[in-house]
């Protein structure tokens, strides 16, 4: 990380390449022709459950960058809500104003009438609705608009969580926080062990990916002691694979899932310029389900999964880019202007602490 000025070369291209399998993962899913999902569960399961996990483990890493870098809640979280919310909150609006009304089933008056069209509004603050009023009955996957938003929760809970440990300190306290760490470990594979508490079904719940993104904020304090070694990457991937499928091991899981994860972002990855000409792996998650679901709607002949694929991925990867900037891309640059003094304040203070070098991962 030294090396590349804090930045892991391959984060950019992991982001993108998680965002374009979880949207394959989803052609299978939501295509008229559902006889590759027994294919996907039968082979595949251990990798599709985990890709979630991978997305939170990987954040808490470098969102930990951020946190130790600004050394403000207040920075912290209005730079976290520029990342976050704008693309959000016009994803939201468009479905709920455009895609709904030409997808309904219901008539115009009653379908902005009803209470279910209000409430989809609440998506942009993290109240997950997944459903809009007489849209997508008669889909593979009947009613869900956007199944991808039912990460919202976990993601503002592990920000929010993010604050409290600023607030105390106990995130910048390598030692103290390792320690509340491991115990809360150990609780919770106790739990897991005793009691199931945690273990998967068709996904993780959203206890166990929150609890990656503080595996990532652990593996964030001891970068300079953990190696990234291809050899240790084989073994970390091979008790991943074991650990993921035994029952109690679901919380211990995790440290090889996110070491494997942060050891491929340190790789220097081939570049896509067409998908790397910015940062489109938000824009690719959060649009993906949407433009699914409106194709297996409009087009049933794109009945196998591959079909739906093939239309879908350049649409989505288009739409994204123009969210990216259009939309993120002029917000982020906000930070420039919102909090200059506190951000450079915080910058400084850190910078001129002995022994703690200022990381300058993305966040």
């Amino acid at each position: 990380m030294q090396e590349n000025g804090g930045v892991g070369p391959g984060f950019d291209a992991i982001r993108i390449a998680l965002s374009l399998i979880i949207l394959t993962y989803h052609s299978f899913l939501l295509a008229p022709d559902r006889s590759g999902i027994a294919f996907i569960s039968n082979y595949f399961y251990l990798f599709i459950i985990a890709l979630v996990p991978m997305f939170f483990g990987l954040s808490g890493f470098l969102v930990t960058g951020s946190a130790l870098r600004t050394r403000s809640v207040k920075v912290f979280l209005t730079y976290r809500g520029l990342r976050i919310f704008p693309a959000l909150a016009v994803e939201v609006t468009l479905c709920a104003l455009l895609l709904g009304p030409f997808m309904t089933s219901l008539p115009l008056t009653e379908y902005f009438t009803t209470k279910q069209f209000f409430s989809y509004f609440g998506n942009i603050v993290g109240i997950v609705r997944m459903e809009l009023p007489g849209v997508f009955l008669t889909n593979p996957l009947p009613k869900i608009v956007n199944g991808s938003l039912w990460t919202l929760q976990p993601e503002f809970y592990c920000y929010l969580i993010m604050a409290a440990l600023m607030l105390s300190s106990l995130v910048y306290r390598r030692t103290w926080y390792s320690v509340a760490f491991l115990v809360s470990t150990a609780l919770l594979t106790a739990s897991n062990a005793l009691y199931g508490y945690g273990n998967p079904g068709d996904l993780f719940p959203p206890n166990v990916i929150i609890y990656y993104f503080f595996v990532g904020i652990a593996v964030c304090h001891w970068r300079d002691w953990i190696p990234a070694h291809p050899l240790l990457f084989a073994a970390a991937l091979g008790l991943a694979c074991l650990m993921l499928s035994q029952q109690g091991l679901v919380y211990l899981a995790a440290f090889p899932v996110t070491y494997c994860i942060v050891y491929v972002g340190m790789l220097r990855l081939p570049r896509i310029p067409l998908l790397q000409n910015g940062d489109y792996s938000y824009g690719i998650y959060l649009l993906h389900f949407p433009v699914l679901q409106s194709l297996a709607h409009l087009f049933p002949g794109l009945h196998a999964w591959w079909m739906l694929w093939l239309v879908a991925a350049p649409v989505v990867i288009l739409l994204s880019a123009v969210s990216w900037h259009w939309i993120e891309k002029p917000c982020l640059q906000l930070k420039k202007r919102i909090l200059p003094r506190q951000a450079n304040s915080a910058n400084r203070e850190m910078a001129t602490q002995p022994g703690k070098p200022l990381p300058r991962m993305s966040s």
